[in-house]
């Protein structure tokens, strides 16, 4: 008889987009050797397990909802946090006391934060960690950029959005400082939130042809982000031929040097997207090239299911977490402070419209 993997994750087979695909793919992952069930992450359920059952996956923040509240219970047979990591106080507090009661946590994000870890409050966590990189099927994102624009005449995209309960860190103000200094003209963006004087096309259903056709259009993507685990939409404008040009805390490595711009020096930012911008289009199509073979090796979701497997099969990690007072204090100081925090307005709605549809849904 199978055991049971209960995962907490945004699941929607119909859905190849994240947070879905990563959802979808831990799915894929456990379904041959576990009966699998799926359960919101803003839920108020609470899981009671068999013994030996499995439960992984995405908690929120708010301390009744059903990954915090099934987590306690002894008949697991291992508890694996998976969720998106960053060297953000704010971002991150909400985890303290969580991390000690699971037997791992997978991250997802670059190797820039795990680097980070040795010298942050976030060191203690370090034995229970495993990185896990982002995943992406290129042919859900087709190959677009044909033709790159004429020296002087090329044009950077901005795509992301602003949710509290997502990365609020995408640093726009660095963003719209940046675009007035190289020039608006050569600007836009796509998301929820226009930014500065920045041409803004909205949100954007990027199955449809005609909006790739707009993206073609644009050369580069840019993202500056000082607190970002893994910008999916990085992976997504390399598949489509986009160059990203990224601050090193979007948390991403590996790519060309020349496309990474430092967090608070404009002036070598102005520096490097005019050298881009001139750059001979051979280059230009070398570097693009390197990314996608880059993407294709590293950035898939093969590469993903393995270390979710690996984690599962491992023996059970014993390491116990132990905090200073001081550390607790600071961790609660943040959570209180962080957007993210459960009993802001946002945060607080998203859970009350999770829960009335599921239980008018038992009630129909």
């Amino acid at each position: 008889m199978k055991k049971t993997a209960h995962i907490i994750y945004p699941f929607d087979l119909k859905k190849k987009i994240n947070p879905w695909s990563i959802g979808n793919n831990l799915f894929y992952t456990l379904k041959d050797k576990y009966d699998v069930k799926t359960y919101t992450w803003t839920s108020l359920e609470k899981i009671y397990p068999k013994r030996n059952d499995i439960l992984i996956g995405h908690c929120h923040t708010n301390p009744l909802t059903i990954f915090r509240r099934s987590v306690a219970n002894k008949n697991w047979y291992k508890k694996i946090l998976v969720q998106p990591f960053n060297g953000d106080i704010k971002q991150m507090s909400h985890l303290y006391d969580l991390i000690p009661l699971c037997d791992d946590f997978i991250a997802i994000c670059g190797n820039y934060w795990i680097k980070y870890l040795n010298n942050s409050i976030f060191k203690v966590w370090k034995k229970k960690i495993t990185q896990v990189d982002l995943g992406l099927d290129p042919k859900q994102y087709p190959f677009i950029k044909k033709k790159f624009n004429e020296p002087g005449k090329r044009k950077f995209l901005y795509v992301g959005n602003d949710y509290s309960y997502n990365n609020f860190a995408k640093n726009v103000d660095y963003l719209k400082l940046i675009s007035e200094k190289i020039g608006i003209s050569n600007f836009g963006t796509i998301g929820n939130k226009k930014v500065g004087q920045i041409y803004h096309h909205g949100w954007t259903d990027f199955t449809k042809k005609k909006n790739l056709k707009l993206v073609a259009k644009y050369d580069f993507l840019i993202h500056t982000s000082s607190y970002d685990a893994n910008p999916s939409t990085v992976l997504e404008a390399i598949s489509w031929g986009l160059i990203p040009i990224l601050t090193k805390q979007c948390g991403y490595e590996g790519f060309n040097y020349k496309t990474y711009i430092p967090l608070n020096d404009i002036s070598v930012v102005e520096k490097k997207l005019k050298y881009l911008q001139y750059l001979d289009e051979k280059k230009l199509i070398k570097i693009q090239n390197k990314n996608i073979k880059i993407l294709k090796k590293k950035y898939n979701w093969l590469n993903f299911r393995k270390t979710i497997r690996r984690v599962i099969n491992s023996k059970k990690n014993n390491f116990n977490i132990k905090y200073t007072k001081k550390k607790i204090k600071h961790f609660e100081n943040n959570r209180k402070r962080s957007p993210n925090h459960y009993l802001r307005y946002k945060i607080l709605f998203s859970i009350i419209k999770t829960n009335a549809k599921i239980l008018l849904s038992k009630i129909i």
